[in-house]
C-alpha cells in the first residue's frame, strides 16, 4: 500500500487511483510502458490502417481485412485502450494485445522491433507483483544480449559502422573523432552483450546502464534529423529503453540480481515458459523461421534483403507517387540487373512512417503490387536473398520465385 503522503504527492499530478495502488517501481514500469507505445503507434498511424497505397503483407493468407472506416474504429480503440489502462489496466492492456496482434496477422510490417518488445513487456506486466518486474527484467536484458549476437557477422563490420557515422563528415568533424566513433560502433556488439549480462551484478551494473545512455543518445544523435533522419519511432523507443532500463535496474536496495529474480519466477510455470519462450525464438531467426525482427537483428546487416530492378520503359508507366522512389543502377550489370532500381524501403519510410520488415512474405507483397501493370521480366524484376543465404528471382505474374543460388 501507499502511504497517505504519497497519495497525496502523487495525487496533485494526477495519476488516477490504480497507480496509487502499485508499488511505484511498477507504477513508473506501467506509465513509461503505456507512454513509449502509445507515442511509437502515432509516430506511424498509417501502419495502422488498411486503405493505403503500400500494399498489405499478411501473416495468415485470407485472414479478413477491415475496410475503412472500421479500420479507424478499431486503431482508435486500440489507442483509446492505451489510455485507459491508466484506470482499468488489465482490461485495456489485454484489448490492446489482443487487437494488435489481430492487426499483425493482417500485416507482417507491423511486427515493427519496438512494437514487440513493447508487447512482451506489457504482457509480462500483467502478472502480479514482483514476477511480472523480474520477468520483465529478464526480457529486456535478452533483448540486448540478441541484439549484440545478431550483429556478430562480418557484413554487419563491413558496412554498419561506416554508415553509422556517415552524418559526421556533413558536420564537418574531424576524421580523427569519425574513425573513432566508427570503431566505438564497431564494437556495439560486445556492448550489447556486456549490457545484458552487466546489469545482473551490483559491481557492473552502473556502468552498464550508463552505457545504455550513451548507447541510446549516440543513436538518437545519429538517427535522428541530425543524422540519417530515419524515422520520427526512434525518438520515443530510444528514450523508452533508457527509462525502462533504469526503472527496471537501478534500485537503491540492489535486490534485482540473478538469485533474487529466480526466487520471485521459480513458483510462476507459465511465466517461465513465455520467457524462455521469448529467449529462445530468435534462434530460429537464422533459419528464417522467425521473424528477423523478433530476434532483434535491426541494424545488423542479418537479414533477408530484397532489390528491386526496372527497365526505363517501365518506369514512365509508374504514377508519379511511384517514380519519386526510382535511382539509376551506376555500372549496372545487365545479366542480374535493370538500369533503375527502385527504392521500396524508403517508399515504405514515406507511406507508413517506419520500414518495412525485411521478411520475404512482405518482400512478394511490395513486388506484386510493383509489378501489376509489368508484362515480363524485361520490365521488372525483384531479386531476394534469404537470411539462410538462399537467393530468389521474382518475375511479373509468377506464382513462384526461381532459385538461382545456392
Amino acid at each position: 500500500m501507499v502511504s497517505t503522503t504519497s497519495r497525496r504527492m502523487i495525487g496533485r499530478v494526477s495519476f488516477p487511483r490504480p497507480f496509487l495502488e502499485a508499488s511505484p517501481a511498477t507504477r513508473w514500469l506501467r506509465l513509461v510502458l503505456l507512454i513509449s507505445t502509445l507515442l511509437g503507434m502515432l509516430c506511424c498511424l498509417p501502419l495502422w490502417l488498411n486503405n493505403r497505397a503500400y500494399p498489405l503483407a499478411p501473416l495468415i493468407p485470407g485472414i479478413p481485412v477491415l475496410p475503412a472506416p472500421f479500420d479507424q474504429w478499431l486503431l482508435a480503440f486500440v489507442l483509446l485502450s492505451l489510455v485507459s489502462a491508466l484506470w482499468f489496466y488489465r482490461l485495456g492492456v489485454s484489448f490492446f494485445l489482443l487487437a494488435t496482434l489481430f492487426l499483425y496477422l493482417g500485416d507482417q510490417n507491423r511486427g515493427q522491433p519496438w512494437l514487440y518488445l513493447y508487447w512482451v513487456l506489457l504482457l509480462l506486466s500483467l502478472w502480479p507483483g514482483e514476477r511480472g518486474v523480474a520477468a520483465m527484467r529478464v526480457a529486456i536484458s535478452a533483448s540486448y544480449f540478441w541484439a549484440g549476437v545478431q550483429k556478430l557477422n562480418p557484413l554487419f563490420f563491413k558496412a554498419i559502422p561506416g554508415w553509422f557515422v556517415q552524418p559526421m563528415q556533413q558536420w564537418g568533424s574531424p576524421d580523427w573523432l569519425g574513425e573513432s566513433l566508427r570503431l566505438a560502433v564497431a564494437g556495439a556488439p560486445f556492448v550489447e552483450i556486456g549490457i545484458a549480462i552487466g546489469v545482473w551484478f551490483g559491481i557492473t551494473r552502473r556502468w552498464a546502464l550508463a552505457a545504455v545512455i550513451i548507447l541510446h543518445l549516440v543513436s538518437l544523435l545519429l538517427l535522428g534529423p541530425l543524422g540519417h533522419n530515419v524515422n520520427l519511432v526512434i525518438w520515443p523507443w530510444n528514450l523508452a529503453m533508457i527509462a525502462l532500463m533504469l526503472a527496471l535496474f537501478w534500485r537503491a536496495d540492489a535486490q534485482v540480481g540473478v538469485a533474487e529474480c529466480w526466487r520471485a519466477l521459480k513458483p510462476a510455470r507459465g511465466l517461465q515458459l513465455v520467457l524462455a519462450l521469448f529467449c529462445l525464438l530468435p534462434l530460429l531467426g537464422y533459419r528464417g523461421w522467425w521473424s528477423s525482427y523478433f530476434s532483434f537483428s535491426l541494424y545488423s546487416a542479418n537479414t533477408a534483403r530484397a532489390d528491386i530492378y526496372l527497365s526505363g520503359r517501365y518506369q514512365e508507366r509508374l504514377s508519379p507517387g511511384l517514380q519519386r522512389f526510382v535511382e539509376p543502377v551506376p555500372n549496372f550489370d545487365p545479366a542480374f540487373q535493370k538500369p533503375y532500381s527502385f527504392a521500396h524501403l524508403k517508399w515504405a519510410v514515406a507511406e507508413l512512417g517506419v520500414p518495412g520488415v525485411p521478411e520475404p512474405g512482405a518482400f512478394a507483397a511490395v513486388f506484386r503490387m510493383f509489378s501489376q501493370s509489368a508484362n515480363t521480366e524485361q520490365d521488372c524484376h525483384m531479386i531476394m536473398a534469404s537470411r539462410d543465404g538462399r537467393v530468389w528471382l521474382f518475375g511479373p505474374g509468377q506464382n513462384s520465385p526461381k532459385s538461382i543460388g545456392p
